[in-house]
């Protein structure tokens, strides 16, 4: 569980986690667990004896020790072959290997357990028990203690070493097995000079601010420079670029995507309560903030309000609370009504379906005044195969009872696209700009600039609902492409040599 765990928190810098990524994992993972017990079981017969099984702990551990060392070159090989084959090819020369390990070593403890017929079935039994058991006491520690605290590769070192540190123990006890104190020794050796090396963070095409692994997966801050002068400085989620700002000008976002929300949201009267669904960097949340919202701030991630505080000049006010909760048990638990809820959410280049569905907007109008407005932001298209996920949205919102009006300008790549939705009737002609940053008024958004004119075609979108979450499904190609197009940042990584996780 501790390798499955970490291989996927490895492939996602470069791969995501989408559900064809986390497909490939898991299908992995079962097919490794299924030829290590097939292999286990032959071998166990033709070798008996405990050599085999702590030979066999030792080139688990080496090879597991090897995943953080070989896994971004092998990524950046499949590359080429696309989100769906890259991640299972990368996945099955980098994860696969040692869970073939780690699967031989039950058929072999049962053999060596097994001392007549009729104890078989016990053996095995209490052999598979255990080996669950541990599974899920490091799913656990791996999940909610090492990764986030130590890093990945840090993570993956101490597996190693937990994995070893048996077989060493018998290697000593028989002087004739020199080889094997050797290879635990340079394993031992690796693996300190791996982890305490100073990892390169820097080279003319970026600077790595911070990085840290968590909920969502890797945090990145990075610095870059701008074609058109200065610095950008940016954050990414599994790569995928969450936040952007001019360094020097934060927290004034470089996406106007930022500044249209704003604008939009500038019809409500000073003093009015926001909901914030998603954090990033603090963008949304500083601009709302500056129109004189009260703001309520989620994110499931509790890095993100720390990462904002630091690199975008999120700033801790009265008016701005943060809880750290996923948006959906946030909205049916909370006690408030709001006057305009923003949905900003993405998880690199996947956002949670469970939010958009019939049901959770009806658990959103329980919270949310008959004049509120509601602001979704989506990216995507609009029309053709690629656009059914949008549409699908925005059926759902209608069919939830609200008046749904969008922004979208058609590209030929992914783009933004913004829902604006409310229970009311609403005018957007006359936008006060008192209140507006100066970004935003130097933008100076005309009705045009907001609104789309032409209502979206429905007839063959689906409505969301909790029985059915195809969300992901549905958007799986603007998904895939959306990752292939950040690709190249997890490549120049891998070819600069910079670690693409700590």
């Amino acid at each position: 569980m501790a390798i499955e765990l970490a291989g996927a928190k490895m492939i996602a810098p470069f791969y995501g986690t989408s559900l064809y990524v986390w497909a490939s994992v898991l299908g992995v993972t079962l097919g490794g667990l299924a030829t290590g017990y097939f292999t286990g079981g032959r071998l166990s017969h033709r070798y008996p004896g405990k050599q085999l099984l702590f030979i066999v702990l030792v080139v688990g551990a080496v090879l597991i020790a090897l995943m953080p060392i070989s896994s971004p070159r092998l990524m950046a090989m499949t590359a080429d072959l696309g989100v769906r084959m890259g991640s299972l090819v990368a996945a099955v020369f980098f994860i696969m290997p040692p869970l073939v390990c780690m699967g031989m070593v039950s058929p072999i403890l049962i053999q060596l357990a097994t001392e007549e017929l009729e104890s078989t079935g016990r053996i095995a039994g209490s052999v598979y028990a255990l080996s669950t058991v541990g599974g899920i006491v490091m799913t656990f520690l791996v999940g909610f203690f090492l990764i986030p605290e130590w890093g990945v590769k840090n993570s993956i070192f101490l597996t190693a070493f937990l994995i070893a540190i048996i077989p060493m123990i018998w290697f000593l006890f028989r002087k004739k097995q020199v080889v094997g104190v050797v290879l635990f020794a340079g394993l031992l050796s690796f693996m300190a000079y791996k982890s305490l090396a100073a990892d390169s963070i820097a080279t003319d095409k970026f600077e790595i601010l911070h990085r840290s692994e968590g909920l969502l997966g890797q945090l990145t801050v990075v610095e870059r420079p701008f074609p058109l002068g200065g610095i950008l400085r940016e954050l990414w989620v599994n790569g995928i670029p969450q936040t952007v700002v001019k360094k020097g000008f934060e927290p004034t976002s470089g996406w106007p995507y930022v500044h249209r929300i704003a604008t939009l949201a500038s019809i409500k009267p000073t003093g009015s309560r926001a909901l914030l669904l998603g954090l990033g960097g603090g963008s949304v949340a500083m601009e709302l903030l500056q129109l004189g919202f009260r703001v309520d701030g989620v994110d499931i991630d509790p890095r993100m309000v720390e990462v904002g505080k630091e690199f975008f000049g999120l700033e801790e006010t009265d008016a701005f609370s943060f809880t750290v909760d996923d948006a959906r048990h946030f909205i049916r638990h909370v006690d408030a009504e709001y006057d305009l809820v923003v949905i900003d959410l993405a998880s690199g280049e996947v956002q949670p379906s469970h939010v958009f569905t019939l049901e959770g907007l009806s658990d959103l109008r329980r919270i949310v005044k008959e004049d509120v407005l509601l602001i979704v932001k989506f990216q995507g298209y609009l029309v053709g195969e690629k656009g059914l996920a949008a549409r699908s949205i925005y059926r759902t919102l209608m069919d939830s009872g609200f008046r749904v009006r969008h922004f979208h300008e058609p590209a030929s790549t992914v783009s933004d696209i913004i829902f604006i939705a409310s229970l009311a009737p609403r005018d957007f002609s006359k936008i006060p700009t008192r209140d507006l940053n100066v970004c935003c008024r130097a933008l100076n958004y005309t009705h045009e600039d907001l609104l789309s004119d032409g209502e979206i075609g429905v007839r063959d979108s689906l409505i969301l609902t909790d029985d059915k979450p195809v969300l992901e499904l549905i958007n799986s190609q603007v998904i895939m492409e959306w990752r292939r197009a950040r690709m190249p940042n997890a490549e120049t990584f891998v070819e600069e040599g910079i670690p693409l996780f700590h």
